[in-house]
């Protein structure tokens, strides 16, 4: 089943050194993550619609539809008044991002741990921009010194406005 996402969140937390990504559905279910400065480099290339290896566009034919955001997982038939956590109350350690239909309507992006279950989201121009958006305010507290490499402005190219 799919359910749409609600709200996403990124913020950075000093102690860490990390951001922390959260994700939550309209069923009430939250994932949580976080982002490393070394992550980074492997993110920001997918949020602007590019193969973080290949750097090959990925929505250039523009054949993608603008639906909302939504992440695939299992009915939950019981459903709660409080939140639950699919992949544990702990944030994961994102460390890899693997690709999964990427040709059709399905495509979707996962950001993993080194082992284990990930965050499954689909790749969309959508949900590229929303999370660029979320993750400009963060990375400027970081004082990573990515913000002086020219990332946060979308690619004219790819559509996502």
């Amino acid at each position: 089943m799919t359910y749409p996402i609600k709200q996403i969140h990124a913020s950075y937390t000093p102690q860490e050194d990390r951001i922390l990504l959260t994700v939550e559905t309209q069923n009430q279910q939250i994932y949580l993550g976080w982002i490393t400065r070394r992550f980074v480099a492997l993110l920001l290339p997918t949020l602007h619609g590019q193969h973080p290896i290949t750097k090959v566009n990925l929505f250039e034919d523009g054949s993608y539809k603008r639906t909302p955001p939504q992440i695939k997982q299992a009915q939950n038939k019981d459903q709660k008044n409080h939140p639950e956590y699919p992949l544990g109350e702990s944030p994961l350690l994102f460390s890899k991002i693997s690709f999964s239909a990427l040709n059709t309507e399905e495509a979707v992006f996962i950001l993993s741990p080194n082992s284990g279950q990930g965050i499954k989201l689909p790749f969309t121009p959508i949900l590229l921009n929303l999370l660029l958006k979320k993750l400009k305010k963060p990375l400027e507290q970081s004082d990573w010194g990515i913000e002086h490499e020219g990332i946060y402005g979308v690619p004219g190219n790819n559509l996502l406005q």
